[in-house]
């Protein structure tokens, strides 16, 4: 049976887990990861435990863009250049997977990549295309590619009907999906688009990019890494958020992320013309049953009801909307890896 080594690398940490088989054997993760030479030094303390004193005979890699690959990929020179490309796009993401991907090559072990915007490939063309020229979206290949696909694809599996995952964590994201297969999410062209994040502005008036770039700032950085939670409180940590609500522009900030949830959750509803699941996932989405209450209360016209000793006190329990509640509401962890493996046993 082989033994397959999986990386899930992200904007601050490094995931990592090990399979025989389907079977899942050991998992664990590196945190708060700054620099290039903190993610070698995660990297090589990993390849010590597992290479060393376990060994492994293929490598999976979880690839935040690429493009309209709906497959998992043998990453060859092709595949990297690809990454590569749509490093532009996942400026916080590609690069660092890139990275560990060329790490990896010194075991000479198969490597595959499995891309988070495959689950959403074949998104309908109202969802996928922006109303900008045509000519420029044909040369530049613009589109909504949307993120998070393999956390969406995991915790809505086997959710019958129409469904929304809202996948909040650092990066943050709302799907709409029917019967398994994605309708709408909010992520787009790059993990920028969509709700307000940790450290990242989400959707905004295009013209204040302009605006901000013509007094000299620069946008990209200042989108990207200043602006969400960060921007508005100096906080980039909702642990610490939560903990200073009291506080006039924490609360607003934290008030501002629960409206966009649910907003997006209405509008989502209308697309779905109705709603069966609501699924929470992600750090905070799985953490926080303080947010989860606050967007839950808001949305009795789709007749959700929350149990809230359950989610108070949910331990392991994934269900927590009452009884009389017409929507199931749902906390699930997602299980990534297991997606990964499973994409790659398929092509194999």
């Amino acid at each position: 049976m082989k033994k397959i080594l999986v990386f899930n690398v992200g904007s601050s940490t490094i995931k990592f887990s090990m399979f025989e088989g389907r079977e899942k054997t050991l998992e664990g993760k590196y945190e708060r990861l700054k620099t290039r030479e903190d993610y070698v030094k995660a990297f090589n303390e990993i390849s010590k435990q597992l290479y060393e004193k376990v060994g492994f005979d293929m490598i999976v890699h979880r690839v935040v863009h690429g493009g309209n690959i709906s497959k998992p990929a043998r990453i060859d020179e092709k595949v990297k250049e690809r990454i590569k490309k749509y490093s532009k796009f996942a400026p916080l993401h590609n690069p660092k997977e890139l990275m560990i991907i060329n790490l990896a090559e010194k075991f000479k072990k198969p490597q595959y990549a499995v891309f988070d915007t495959a689950f959403f490939v074949k998104l309908p063309k109202v969802a996928k295309i922006y109303p900008i020229p045509i000519e420029l979206i044909k040369k530049y290949h613009i589109q909504r590619f949307g993120f998070h696909g393999l956390s969406h694809e995991s915790v809505s599996k086997g959710l019958k009907g129409k469904t929304i995952t809202c996948h909040l964590g650092q990066g943050a994201s709302l799907s709409a999906i029917k019967n398994s297969k994605a309708i709408d999410t909010s992520m787009g062209l790059t993990p920028l688009e969509g709700i307000m994040m940790m450290t990242r502005s989400g959707s905004i008036d295009p013209g204040l990019i302009l605006f901000l770039e013509k007094k000299g700032h620069n946008a990209y950085k200042l989108l990207n890494l200043q602006s969400g939670f960060k921007g508005l409180t100096g906080l980039s940590d909702f642990k610490e958020v939560l903990k200073n609500l009291k506080k006039k522009e924490v609360k607003l900030a934290y008030d501002i992320f629960v409206y966009q949830i649910i907003k997006f959750i209405g509008a989502y509803s209308a697309v779905l013309d109705g709603l069966n699941n609501l699924v929470f996932t992600g750090a905070i989405g799985e953490n926080s049953f303080r947010l989860r209450e606050d967007v839950c209360e808001h949305l009795d016209y789709l007749g959700v009801g929350l149990d809230k000793a359950k989610n108070k006190n949910r331990k392991n329990l994934e269900i927590i909307s009452s009884k009389s509640s017409k929507v199931k509401v749902y906390v699930k962890h997602a299980n990534e890896d297991v997606i990964m493996v499973e994409e790659v046993m398929k092509k194999r």
